[in-house]
């Protein structure tokens, strides 16, 4: 798929976005601030079509073509981003060096073949993205906005207002290359990410992004810490167990994470990386035709929090965190 840079339009069902300006600069930096507002909550399920392919700012580069099976790194407990992702200082981290499956060699640029890449530099959801649940796309201004006082890199990134503290689905859905497919997402959470209930940051899925419209493949949290969870079957990561204070990994709240997640429904393979670290491999789980991956708020059971995303890529090979 040849790539493009994220246009001055955007999309959203059910109401008018403002004008993007097109970035200048690449899907990374490093650059920090804080904010905090509220929103309304909604729950429930709806139809909707499917949104329109698209790419982000960013510079495509793409390295040389290589293969191999994932590795095994595995950690436990809080996963400190200082070591391991650029800070607001600027300084460099690195990724892992595991190896992985899917062409290229990761940069942290947006390479040619990603199907969505954004660094939410603009007044308005980019282009491709389409928010969900769909009846409830005109309170999508009221639930998400770009925000300028908080960013990973650029001036600017997706806030995800809080909500109600029980179920609460608000997520913006975009294309998925295929089955098999590679996220990268810098995430940063008001509260730390892995909670003791059930709710989840982004996922895979077989449907077109709504609520009930097919299999979800969740990275979540649950016991305390970060895990899979599909209809209720929990992949826990390693070193963890089903109860809080197990050692299993989670991530500090008010700070910048690089996450990634590699999902294979061909093989039923799912890797979570938390700052260049692998902290789940779950492989022959459920095999799944993958059309959509959202990512953003669905809150079970809560607390209420803001959620930031800034820099998020979807392609088929593996993207990596380095600038």
């Amino acid at each position: 798929m040849t790539f493009h840079r994220e246009t001055a339009r955007f999309t959203l069902v059910g109401i008018s976005c403002l004008a993007l300006a097109a970035a200048a600069a690449g899907c990374v930096g490093s650059s920090d601030g804080a904010s905090d507002t509220g929103g309304a909550g909604g729950s429930g399920a709806g139809t909707g079509g499917a949104s329109s392919v698209s790419s982000g700012a960013g510079n495509p580069s793409s390295g040389s073509t290589s293969s191999g099976n994932p590795g095994s790194t595995t950690t436990t407990g809080s996963v400190d981003p200082s070591s391991t992702t650029s800070t607001a200082t600027g300084t460099p981290g690195t990724t892992s060096t595991t190896a992985s499956t899917g062409a290229g060699t990761p940069t942290g640029a947006c390479p040619p073949s990603a199907t969505f890449c954004s660094d939410f530099e603009g007044t308005g959801l980019p282009e491709g993205a389409t928010y969900r649940p769909s009846y409830q796309a005109a309170d999508a201004s009221k639930n998400m906005e770009i925000d300028a006082s908080t960013f990973h890199s650029g001036s600017s990134s997706l806030h995800v207002k809080p909500g109600v503290s029980g179920y609460d689905w608000r997520m913006l859905s975009v294309p998925a290359p295929g089955p098999k497919f590679w996220v990268r997402l810098h995430v940063r959470s008001s509260v730390d990410i892995g909670q003791s209930d059930h709710n989840a940051y982004f996922q895979a899925m077989t449907g077109d992004g709504d609520p009930n419209a097919g299999d979800n493949v969740e990275v979540a949290e649950q016991y305390c810490q970060i895990v899979l969870n599909l209809h209720d079957d929990v992949v826990l990561p390693e070193g963890g167990d089903f109860r809080c204070g197990s050692g299993g990994a989670n991530l500090p709240k008010d700070q910048w994470h690089c996450m990634e997640a590699y999902f294979d429904g061909t093989q039923g393979d799912v890797q979570v990386y938390a700052n260049g670290t692998k902290i789940i491999d779950k492989t022959g789980w459920k095999k799944l035709d993958f059309k959509t991956f959202s990512f953003g708020y669905l809150g079970f059971h809560g607390p209420a929090r803001s959620m930031w995303y800034d820099d998020v890529a979807v392609a088929p090979e593996r993207i990596g965190c380095a600038p």
